[in-house]
């Protein structure tokens, strides 16, 4: 029994830290749909047990292979987990509460997007943005429009045009909001927002269908479930794409809000063929992840913005009535 315990430990385990490598970089690499049950879950909790595999396996029998494992494991998760690059940027500039500061000389576009928690029974979790003084918001989860209409009053002197949406997804701005369009799509909305007299920016505020939880990846039934949830995430996603493209023409656009997706998935490549670029992976710094609050491990809130837009600070923020952290931006526009 002990000569079999320590062939598992020496052998087994260092081969299944290999073997687990190349099978979850292959599936994050090309995120095939019938896959999504794996990468649904952050890179480096596959990472994790890679190393945790390969070190057991070393510690029982020092072989070079498995130290080898080890530290392949340890350096692909530094280098293919999402959160590495924001963590990185801890000495660049953050945005803070208050009004936005200039950037080179000019005034940025503040953003905030937060997912409310059933905002019609939390109305107060949106004011949470206010400290932040959003010049737009994107609200899911939304409260009811009476609510909405006291807070637009509230952030920006009046309610009119300044809100649109309600229960459901909602856009604040400080410039009028012209041509929402919110019957396409249950869970979102798009507008135009004046944010000065003649510049105008497209926005969009989503909250795609809600994401399979199941873990019980040694059942068909699971990754069933999860290769159907994400094909019909995409299709969201492709009929919202498919109004905002003959919607905003040649204007500044940004796309954000909860897309119940993990940074990276493959719903986002439609994004990246609208030209679209993930405005935290560029400009934001911190932990990147936004649910659960408490201790967040997944990025599932995001803004997107096309190549008229330039974000330059981004952060994610703890929230106190939220399940949700807040992801607030500075970007300029042209």
């Amino acid at each position: 029994m002990a000569a079999f315990l320590r062939i598992l430990f020496t052998h087994g385990l260092m081969w299944a830290a290999l073997g687990l490598h190349v099978v979850i970089c292959a599936c994050y690499l090309r995120r095939w749909d019938k896959m999504a049950a794996i990468t649904v879950f952050p890179f480096w909790a596959w990472g994790l047990a890679g190393v945790a595999m390969a070190g057991v396996s070393w510690l029982a029998g020092r072989r070079r292979l498995a130290a080898i494992a080890f530290w392949g494991w340890l350096g692909t998760i530094i280098i293919g987990s999402d959160e590495t690059r924001p963590l990185l940027r801890f000495t660049t500039d953050k945005p803070v509460p208050g009004e936005a500061a200039a950037i080179d000389g000019r005034r940025p576009l503040r953003i905030v997007s937060l997912n409310c928690k059933v905002g019609i029974w939390h109305p107060h979790a949106m004011y949470e943005v206010e400290a932040w003084q959003p010049d737009i918001v994107f609200l899911q989860e939304a409260p009811m429009t009476h609510e909405l209409q006291k807070f637009a009053a509230k952030l920006y002197g009046e309610a009119s045009g300044h809100f649109e949406g309600g229960s459901k997804c909602a856009i604040l701005a400080r410039g009028k909001i012209r041509n929402a369009i919110t019957g396409f799509q249950p869970y979102s909305i798009l507008g135009t927002v004046e944010v000065e007299t003649g510049k105008v920016v497209e926005v969009a505020c989503v909250h795609l269908q809600v994401a399979e939880t199941s873990v019980q990846l040694w059942t068909k039934d699971a990754f069933r479930r999860h290769w159907h949830n994400r094909l019909s995430r995409r299709g969201e996603m492709a009929r919202l794409l498919g109004v905002q493209r003959l919607y905003s023409g040649d204007h500044p656009a940004i796309i954000g809000g909860d897309f119940n997706a993990p940074a990276g998935d493959a719903v986002f490549d439609l994004l990246k063929d609208s030209g679209f670029r993930d405005a935290f992976a560029e400009a934001g710094s911190g932990w990147a992840n936004t649910y659960p609050n408490v201790a967040p491990v997944l990025r599932i809130d995001h803004l997107w913005v096309n190549q008229r837009v330039a974000p330059h600070r981004a952060i994610t923020v703890k929230t106190q009535h939220s399940d949700h952290r807040m992801l607030v931006c500075d970007v300029l526009l042209p």
